[in-house]
């Protein structure tokens, strides 16, 4: 694949961030809520706005709460009605995963889903790098018609996954696309690029945010981490044009 011809998603968890990274060079924004636990669905004036502002495309994390991707009822009927949501909104893709109790893919349910979000484009998240058997995974899928997997291809970082990313791409072919994302940074990209092959890279970009309200440390709303009730991550165009320039050199 030739660097030059690389599309760089970027994921973002706030509206403002949405835009940033589209004018920061984006092709493609992913538009999520809830980074510190692992990104959630966005609310439904966040996919309005920001479609409304961008004119590149834009999926839509669907994950109803934070936890593990075995989904009850409800909340599957949540997932469908937010896709629904999407469609309607003129939404270009949508980003989900759902598993069964044995780690396995969720065959029924992801079949439901493809049907319920076409003619939207189909994401299969980072759930993905939590099933026993990637390749397996990888061939239900397919099975069930998802255009791309999100992958860190089964570790912490995908650049510690080359060898098996690089197999991934080798067997989804033209049939499903492999978005690695997940420790990808402008010193490391050109290198894995050259080595894995594959078309596009998702990046998070992000830069961390101190606010300027007055502080009571004796009280904290949220869980302890570099995300608090006073900072959060938006996104830094900067490591965006980064990143770019190292695809095209």
């Amino acid at each position: 694949m030739n660097k030059n011809n690389i599309l760089i998603e970027i994921a973002t968890f706030t509206p403002h961030s949405a835009i940033v990274a589209s004018q920061g060079g984006a092709d493609r924004v992913e538009l999520c809520s809830g980074f510190s636990e692992g990104g959630l669905s966005p609310s439904a004036g966040s996919i309005r706005y920001v479609r409304s502002q961008l004119s590149i495309p834009v999926h839509v994390m669907i994950r109803p709460r934070v936890g593990d991707f075995v989904y009850n009822e409800v909340e599957k009927k949540i997932i469908i009605q937010d896709i629904e949501f999407c469609k309607q909104e003129g939404i270009n893709g949508i980003v989900f995963g759902a598993l069964a109790p044995s780690g396995n893919i969720d065959l029924p349910f992801t079949r439901a889903v493809v049907d319920a979000a076409r003619p939207m484009s189909v994401t299969f998240h980072r759930a993905f790098d939590l099933c026993h058997d990637l390749h397996g995974a990888l061939n239900d899928l397919m099975q069930c018609g998802v255009d791309r997997v999100l992958t860190s291809g089964g570790k912490p970082s995908a650049p510690q996954a080359t060898g098996v990313i690089t197999d991934l791409v080798k067997q989804a072919g033209e049939n499903i696309i492999i978005l690695p994302g997940g420790g990808l940074t402008p010193e490391n990209i050109a290198g894995f690029v050259a080595q894995t092959g594959v078309s596009e890279v998702h990046f998070s970009a992000k830069k961390l945010i101190r606010g300027k309200a007055m502080e009571n440390r004796e009280v904290s709303l949220i869980s302890e981490g570099q995300v608090d009730d006073y900072n959060w991550y938006e996104c830094d165009p900067y490591q965006i044009s980064r990143l770019k320039k190292q695809l095209v050199n």
